[in-house]
């Protein structure tokens, strides 16, 4: 499984900017990031290569965070691949509460990351049906 760090920030204009930029002043590589929000506050999502230094540097610099257990696939990065991965979760009737990606640009291949219920449950189905899986960064 992929973790993932979630910062709680407030639904304001620049607020996705000082954690991202706390990060990077400590030397944290962010591998992948998505923000989702409500009227009140919003969830900055992201996926580092040194979880343990990025949750430290957050808390110490006054921020909530969490860390989520995400299936990372790998899925073809031409029109139709990520419906054909979709079409597995569906089948199998994997339940995702949400997904995003990460395009590197040096190959052919997106990875993506799901938040599903029963993970565990999840990654066996996924393994049972020959889906390429990352673990880490």
């Amino acid at each position: 499984m992929v973790k993932q760090i979630s910062v709680l920030i407030e639904a304001k204009k620049g607020q996705a900017y000082k954690p991202i930029k706390t990060l990077g002043e400590a030397g944290v590589d962010i591998c992948a990031v998505s923000v989702g929000d409500t009227n009140d506050f919003g969830i900055l999502r992201i996926i580092t290569r040194d979880n343990d230094k990025a949750i430290n540097v957050l808390k110490a610099a006054g921020f909530t965070v969490n860390l989520t257990d995400l299936i990372g696939t790998v899925v073809q990065n031409e029109p139709g691949g990520l419906a054909n991965l979709l079409a597995v979760f569906e089948e199998e009737s994997i339940d995702i509460e949400y997904f995003y990606s990460f395009i590197p640009r040096k190959n052919e291949e997106a990875i993506m990351f799901f938040k599903v219920e029963e993970a565990s449950a999840a990654l066996d189905k996924l393994k049972k049906r020959n889906v390429v899986l990352v673990e880490t960064f």
